[in-house]
């Protein structure tokens, strides 16, 4: 029970990732004086071409030219509180319909709304974006914003919506540019008051059928100031830089710490604390489908998302494999079955495969019987492939799927414009954001989903030859220490992140780097005990003892 208790802490690795992490690069500190020199260097020589590369990346996402009818800029004048994104969720809204109408994006910053719900036909009585701004009792706020339509006339009221409930205000139209107005009103808050919901206003008739709304502004004052945009989220390069090579430095921080604990340790107890991590992993899960109304489709256990969990499941099951031998990786296979129903994850459903079909070439005596039951179990889910949920929609072109193809373009899209260093690490959902095509299918995208274009995008040409140094090691030392099932795990995790981007997260990333630790350690294991015996030097041609 004592080996059990020391590879304990691996049944952190399904549950925590980013605390065995932690506790591993812990250990690999103390391993400093003994790096292994091909990582090292393969790591050094990441950091400066992805370095090098974010240098390369533009300092300002946000399009600096601005229509004439905005005016010129002015610093002096209060932030606004209103991003230029912030839109995206507008809709209207009328009392038989609720929400109905949602606008859609078209070019020189307005979206468009339609005078009726499309779905019923219904005129709406209000229009409004549904987000929420502080207030400070005592200030007064303006609400602007530009307008243009395809009527004669056309008339609205702008409301100040706060927890005190509506706050109709005198508003202001005025013709800055032809067929173009700014629409404005001015409300000062009151005790109660903590929050407004902007921008709001009422339709107030005119013979139009649709209206364009952009260039929203809420500011202190009582009048509206030339429109300057609000705070965009863009990420510096200071931050950009620390996460490269911290990234970098905890991939061999943590390699080095499982390499000393898996020496230490038996490995089968190592994957059976896995297994153990798991199992709890997936009970959470289930307890989720059961009894939490927030999540009554795919679980996400302690993971931010369901495609954490079950792409973490996947990496897991492989790992458990690697270190435990063919039982224990079916036993982990089963698990990370039951937990990629659980999240939903098409992704993980393909991995998973992948792995079953890597695990089944190891098998001797019992491969008949695992190839038999896995045709059971396919032909059954053939004929019933409701049991799998949103999982049997993994080859249909559907919204989601389309939505990818449209991420994979503006990935592409931001490549080409900045081929060196990319749009710099963590700024792609901005970017998504300025360059939404038209009829996006959803109008933010925290990743391009899918790696190589992410890294492209993101990156540049720097920041993936920085990443193919690295892995193109990992993969190089690998097949030439005959480590294949370290190189069926390099491959599962690049499968998960063809129609994903999950390949950093901690539990993908760390379950990748110690199943790449325990294949080297095993590679230099073996190749200590084919070292031949001392010939005998009477006879040459026979070994001693």
């Amino acid at each position: 029970m004592r080996e059990f208790f020391r590879a304990l802490p691996f049944a952190l690795l399904p549950l925590q990732p980013a605390w065995f992490a932690l506790g591993a690069a812990a250990v690999g500190l103390g391993g400093l004086l003994r790096w292994e020199r091909w990582l090292a260097g393969a790591a050094l020589l990441c950091v400066l071409l992805g370095s090098l590369g974010q240098l390369w990346a533009p300092r300002e996402l946000y399009p600096q030219e601005r229509p004439p009818f905005l005016g010129s800029l002015s610093p002096q004048a209060s932030p606004n509180l209103i991003r230029p994104f912030d839109l995206d969720g507008m809709f209207g809204w009328n009392s038989a319909d609720q929400a109905g109408g949602f606008a859609q994006r078209v070019k020189e910053g307005f979206w468009r709304l339609p005078r009726k719900n499309p779905q019923s036909g219904r005129e709406q009585a209000e229009f409004l974006a549904g987000r929420w701004y502080h207030l400070e009792p005592g200030q007064t706020y303006t609400q602007s914003f530009y307008l243009r339509h395809d009527g004669t006339q056309a008339s609205f009221q702008i409301t100040f919506f706060t927890e005190r409930g509506h706050h109709p205000v005198p508003t202001q139209m005025e013709k800055v540019a032809p067929g173009i107005w700014r629409v404005w009103g001015s409300y000062t808050a009151q005790e109660g008051d903590k929050a407004v919901r902007a921008i709001d206003f009422f339709n107030g008739g005119g013979d139009w059928t649709y209206l364009e709304v952009g260039w929203a502004q809420l500011e202190r004052g009582s009048a509206p100031t030339p429109y300057r945009p609000g705070e965009i989220p863009q990420v510096g390069l200071g931050p950009r830089l620390a996460w490269w090579v911290g990234l970098a430095l905890m991939s061999v921080l943590v390699f080095q710490g499982c390499f000393f604990l898996l020496r230490k340790l038996n490995s089968r107890w190592a994957a059976i604390a896995l297994l153990l991590g798991l199992a709890v992993h997936l009970g959470y899960g289930m307890y989720q489908l059961t009894h939490f109304e927030a999540v009554p489709a795919r679980a996400s256990g302690f993971s931010p998302q369901p495609n954490f969990f079950g792409h973490g499941a996947v990496m897991v099951a492989g790992l458990a494999w690697v270190l435990g031998g063919a039982r224990a990786g079916g036993v982990a296979l089963l698990l990370a079955a039951a937990t990629v129903w659980a999240s939903g994850s098409r992704a993980a459903f393909l991995a998973l495969g992948a792995l079953v079909l890597a695990w089944l070439m190891t098998l001797r005596r019992s491969r008949p019987f695992a190839l038999a039951g896995l045709m059971i179990g396919s032909f059954w889910l053939w004929l019933e492939p409701s049991f799998l949920g949103r999982l049997s929609s993994v080859f249909q072109l559907d919204s989601s799927a389309e939505s990818r193809l449209q991420f994979w373009h503006i990935a592409l899209q931001a490549f080409r414009e900045h081929p060196l260093g990319g749009v710099g690490f963590g700024n792609f959902p901005l970017y998504y954001q300025i360059h939404l095509p038209p009829g996006a299918i959803e109008t933010y995208a925290p990743h391009a989903h899918n790696l190589l274009l992410h890294l492209l995008a993101e990156g540049g040409l720097l920041g993936l030859a920085g990443f193919a140094v690295l892995w193109g090691s990992v993969a190089v030392v690998l097949v030439r220490r005959s480590a294949w099932r370290g190189l069926v795990l390099l491959g599962v995790a690049f499968l998960l992140n063809l129609f994903d981007y999950t390949f950093f997260n901690a539990a993908v990333y760390y379950p990748l780097w110690a199943g790449i630790a325990w294949a080297m350690l095993q590679a230099e294991q073996n190749e200590r005990a084919v070292i031949p015996a001392p010939r005998n030097h009477n006879h040459p041609d026979t070994l001693t003892g």
